[in-house]
């Protein structure tokens, strides 16, 4: 059996939907033993019966016996090969139906259901060494077995490869290799900037890196169905009224509830999380655990995930200051005291915010978590968070003055001329009806300037999000995620920039 064209006939009976070819048996030194999948070396007689998906023949036979003369040379153990598949006669050939998955024709071909090419090709995926599952998003190494999912959008195969499976000798022959020659292809966030054509980006000054920008790809939600808060809300008709965490504050933060014990999915990354503690704030967490979460950077922001990244950090040191679990908290002046002059609450201070909003954003989240700010940046949104609230209401409240003013003139006339229908209009009411007649235009011009703010999509937040490449300023932050087309012109959104209105 020394010669692999008799080792290859022996295999007259093999399965021909077996997870491994003949060939490959054949070409590893074993024959078939005609007792199920049972093979043998002709050299060292090594046995094998069980076969897997993606099984390296060669590879196992070194494992189970390194010493076997054909592993370790097999020129001298008087094994023959074959000259060339092409010389094989027709009977040999009727045995290759078995998949050679290392083959890359033949991992593409693996993907002809594949439900995720808006996220991964299959050609990159089939280049990296991965053939479909046909399960999920489940896909395999033929090389070294490794199974890769959950895949996500701007994902990079190889670069994903390399760091789930770095001992895998397809990723040290292959990939490795290749992505020294391409080391820009190893960044998943990498952004196609050729695709912006309205947006000059000097690339030499940030290494391709669009995040420090503020320009992050864009992908829809994971679950649409609960892409508005309403939804998310209706999800947690069973939630424990005894947990610290309300169904509102969690559905803000994009979570809705998957009715087991206390655990919640985010409705865009689906990112799971569970056994909440009672100082947890679903905000920060989201943020924490899972950081690329594109829902939590439109919303809260870059700096906002980053403070939270650097807070987990820094958690071990901050147990001691942990408070009982209760809603609200009695917050003693020496506390709030002594976190004014923290190092967070002296460097927000130190760029202008407001000494009375810093405290209230201290107090706020004393009373509620039982902690104050470990960073800056933290402490600053939530400074700034309360005066655009405060903006709001100073606009609502002149809103409702213009409008009461309005109504009262105009009452007012209405009245006259029902008293008085026969009366003209004399010289000295002329100014008194301009005056008015301008008030109602100033009312007027203030609702236009109001609405162009407004989302076009809820039609009730401020717009704060710019989409690429068409660059309309249109919904606000809550609503951006769940688009993949722009409201305004139909294009398809591939990045977006948070934005401030001034």
């Amino acid at each position: 059996m020394n010669d692999e064209n008799r080792r290859l006939q022996t295999f007259n009976d093999w399965p021909g939907d077996s997870v491994v070819s003949p060939q490959r048996i054949a070409k590893a030194g074993f024959y078939a033993t005609k007792q199920g999948l049972e093979v043998e070396c002709f050299s060292c007689h090594l046995k094998i019966s069980t076969w897997e998906y993606g099984d390296q023949v060669m590879a196992r036979h070194k494992i189970l016996n390194p010493s076997c003369l054909f592993v370790r040379n097999p020129s001298d153990s008087g094994n023959i090969p074959s000259l060339s598949l092409s010389g094989q006669s027709q009977s040999t050939t009727v045995y290759s139906n078995g998949p050679d998955y290392q083959n890359e024709a033949v991992r593409l071909a693996t993907f002809e259901n594949w439900p995720a090419s808006n996220i991964v090709t299959p050609e990159r995926l089939a280049r990296a060494g991965f053939y479909y599952l046909k399960d999920g998003d489940n896909t395999k190494c033929a090389f070294c077995k490794g199974v890769a999912r959950a895949w996500e959008m701007g994902d990079d195969p190889d670069y994903e490869h390399k760091r789930h499976f770095p001992s895998c000798p397809f990723v040290n022959n292959t990939i490795i290799p290749r992505l020294n020659v391409n080391p820009d292809s190893n960044n998943s966030n990498k952004c196609e900037t050729n695709s912006f054509h309205n947006v000059n980006i000097v690339g030499s000054t940030v290494d391709g890196n669009l995040d420090e920008l503020g320009v992050q790809k864009h992908n829809g939600p994971k679950r649409s169905d609960y892409a508005t808060f309403e939804a998310r809300l209706r999800s947690f008709s069973q939630w424990s009224p005894n947990l610290i965490q309300t169904p509102e504050i969690l559905s803000q933060a994009g979570f809705y509830y998957e009715g087991l014990g206390d655990q919640v999915r985010c409705f865009h990354c689906d990112g799971g999380l569970r056994h909440w503690d009672p100082d947890d704030d679903p905000w920060t967490e989201h943020a924490r655990w899972f950081p690329r979460c594109s829902f939590v950077k439109l919303v809260k922001g870059q700096d906002f995930v980053t403070a939270c990244a650097l807070d987990h950090t820094n958690q071990s040191e901050q147990n001691d200051k942990i408070q009982s679990a209760r809603r609200r908290r009695e917050v003693s002046e020496r506390e709030l005291q002594e976190h004014m002059i923290s190092p967070a609450a002296l460097a927000a201070l130190g760029i202008g915010i407001n000494v009375e909003r810093v405290k209230r954003a201290i107090k706020e989240k004393l009373e509620t978590t039982g902690k104050g700010y470990s960073q800056p940046d933290a402490l600053v949104e939530a400074a700034l968070n309360m005066q655009l609230e405060e903006e709001d209401l100073d606009d609502s409240a002149h809103n409702s003055q213009i409008r009461n003013s309005v109504t009262s003139v105009l009452n007012d006339i209405t009245q006259r001329r029902d008293q008085q229908p026969d009366r003209l209009v004399s010289n000295s009411q002329v100014p008194a009806m301009l005056e008015q007649k301008t008030s109602v235009s100033l009312e007027e011009e203030n609702r236009i300037l109001r609405e162009a703010r407004l989302c076009k999509i809820c039609m009730d937040a401020e717009v704060g999000i710019v989409f690429l490449p068409c660059g309309h300023l249109a919904t606000c932050v809550n609503c951006a995620p769940n688009l993949e087309d722009c409201p305004v012109c139909r294009c398809a959104i591939k990045a977006t920039v948070r934005t401030f209105l001034s």
